[in-house]
């Protein structure tokens, strides 16, 4: 049986975080990041339904939407290989490797050729969040 309880807290917690401090991003990412990192790492919450790679591209798991939307949980999976093409973020949110690893590379524009100028990678590990 999994912990669903450990999910239940991190929601509890975060829904609490944005309660208190809605307005202030920078004191929700770092109160933020504490409770991610607890979150991730262990891996007893997690359905292994909810981490099962797609053969064919990466998946996407929604856990959890907050019914005001301030924030959501959502479980990402890549196969081997896998990959998403280049995108952008248009709001805030929170990284967490559980398993595996990932691979980021940053991009920025160039606004004279108006081309994308990679700006380098990074790895991110398991138990660590940004």
């Amino acid at each position: 049986m999994r912990n669903l309880a450990r999910l239940r807290g991190f929601i509890q917690s975060f829904t609490r975080l944005i309660e208190h401090f809605g307005a202030n991003e920078e004191r929700i990412f770092v109160d933020g990041k504490e409770l991610l990192s607890e979150l991730i790492s262990q891996g007893d919450w997690l359905p292994d339904a909810f981490a099962e790679p797609n053969p064919k591209r990466y998946q996407q798991y929604l856990l959890y939407c907050d019914p005001f939307e301030r924030f959501s949980v959502v479980s990402f999976v890549w196969g081997p290989g896998q990959s998403t093409p280049v995108h952008d973020h248009t709001v805030w949110g929170m990284v967490g490797v559980m398993r595996g690893a990932e691979f980021c590379e940053e991009f920025a524009l160039e606004y004279a050729t108006a081309r994308l100028r990679s700006k380098g990678t990074h790895k991110l590990r398991p138990a660590k969040s940004i």
